[in-house]
């Protein structure tokens, strides 16, 4: 070692022990730790690879969930938009019901009218007639001096009525 320039004699013994002590224990070191740590952290490599595959399993899993509520949601909103127009379509025949059961009802009352007002104007007439009648057998009463019998007032009210219903010409 004299060739290097190292003198081994001016070196103290307790270095080179030293030197000894660390490599002796470096050896031991990695034969009796070495495995075990590296078994360990093999392990935990493997763990951690599990977990993560797992991870991405159930991150897998709740995509799909999310796709099934996504469908089930869009289900769900055409079922409701289909039960919004079907009750829509039901609310409008109903209100078509309504509103022909009331043309029908103020129709009939308008019939009902119609109907009071001809039987009011017919007895109004009725009425009217036996008035005139009366009346002209009053003024004949008085034109002709004497009393007029029933079966004479029939003939003149029989005669007057056809005169005027045939527009004014006497037969």
């Amino acid at each position: 070692m004299e060739s290097l320039g190292l003198d081994l004699s001016k070196i103290p013994i307790d270095f080179l022990l030293n030197i000894l002590n660390i490599v002796l224990l470096f050896v031991i070191v990695r034969s009796l730790a070495y495995k075990p740590i590296r078994k360990f952290m093999d392990a935990r490599t493997a763990r951690v690879a599990a977990e993560a595959a797992k991870a991405e399993e159930k991150a897998a899993e709740a995509q799909k969930v999310k796709a099934e509520y996504e469908e089930k949601l869009q289900n769900c909103e055409a079922e409701t938009q289909a039960h919004r127009q079907a009750a829509r379509r039901e609310a409008e025949a109903e209100a078509d019901a309504i509103r022909a059961e009331a043309h029908a009802e103020a129709q009939s009352i308008l019939d009902d009218a119609r109907a009071r007002a001809k039987q009011e104007h017919d007895e109004t007439l009725g009425t009217m007639q036996r008035d005139v009648v009366d009346l002209a057998f009053g003024i004949s009463e008085k034109l002709l001096g004497h009393s007029i019998t029933d079966a004479d007032t029939k003939k003149m009210a029989d005669r007057l009525f056809d005169e005027s219903l045939s527009g004014g010409k006497a037969s």
